[in-house]
């Protein structure tokens, strides 16, 4: 079987799935899509097709999350950050266009466990907060954008630092992740990685994406910031584990 010519198989059901849990922790964390999609879109079809995939889905459905998320953002904090996003993408993309698929599935796993364990760990940045810092730190969320669409990690340890809460940090990261979905859109659109395949699956995700954030929308408020952390942790961390290369003869 098949839909706009793509195959509707057990892969095709298995990031959807992905999708829809990925849409859930996204609407009341704020965080999270990248580091779930990434790794099962890499394992169930490529990297490049995950990427773009992330950039479909989070488009269109994130203008309702938008809007509200405006009334709360701290331009002083967003800009930099997102202008460093877009200067040092490109070189994440590179890597993306370049790498073979089981470097670029290992390195978003090492990137996802690293991240997640920070996270947990209660670590927050304490160094200085200027300029400088802002730029760096979308930088380097521009480059792990760029190469595995999980941009996210970085400036979420920043902002948390600010112990501001998880409205704050929410509505700047849909700003945030907003903007670098311009930037990311462009720069794969160069890189001739948009093809027919990959679009068309996230076309068809989408819906599925959507209403997994509006129920995520729903059930933010029911409970603390540090119970919707560790729900998103828990999740993201057990889809970089069970999506590792090192356990493909385990799912063969």
């Amino acid at each position: 079987m098949t839909i706009l010519g793509i195959p509707v198989d057990a892969a095709f059901f298995v990031l959807m799935i992905a999708i829809g849990i990925a849409g859930i922790v996204r609407g009341f964390s704020g965080f999270g899509t990248g580091m779930i999609v990434g790794p099962v879109g890499a394992m169930t079809f490529s990297p490049q097709i995950a990427i773009v995939i992330l950039l479909v889905i989070d488009t269109l459905p994130m203008v309702p999350l938008i809007i509200s998320a405006l009334k709360k953002i701290s331009l002083r904090e967003l800009l930099p950050v997102a202008a460093g996003y877009g200067l040092i993408m490109p070189l994440g993309i590179w890597f993306l266009k370049t790498g073979d698929t089981e470097t670029l599935r290992w390195f978003m796993s090492a990137v996802i466990v690293t991240a997640v364990a920070v996270l947990w760990s209660g670590w927050y940045y304490r160094g200085p907060r200027n300029v400088p810092v802002r730029l760096a730190v979308g930088g380097v969320s521009g480059f792990l954008g760029g190469a595995a669409g999980i941009g996210g990690p970085p400036v979420i340890l920043y902002w948390m630092a600010l112990r501001t809460g998880a409205g704050f940090v929410r509505a700047n990261l849909i700003i945030y992740f907003a903007l670098t979905q311009l930037f990311s859109g462009t720069g794969l659109f160069l890189a001739g990685l948009t093809t027919k395949q990959s679009v068309t699956m996230g076309v068809l995700y989408a819906p599925v994406y959507l209403v997994g954030l509006l129920v995520g929308a729903r059930l933010f408020g029911f409970s603390s910031e540090a119970a919707y952390r560790r729900i998103a942790l828990a999740i993201v961390m057990a889809a970089a584990i069970l999506t590792l290369p090192a356990l493909d003869a385990l799912r063969s």
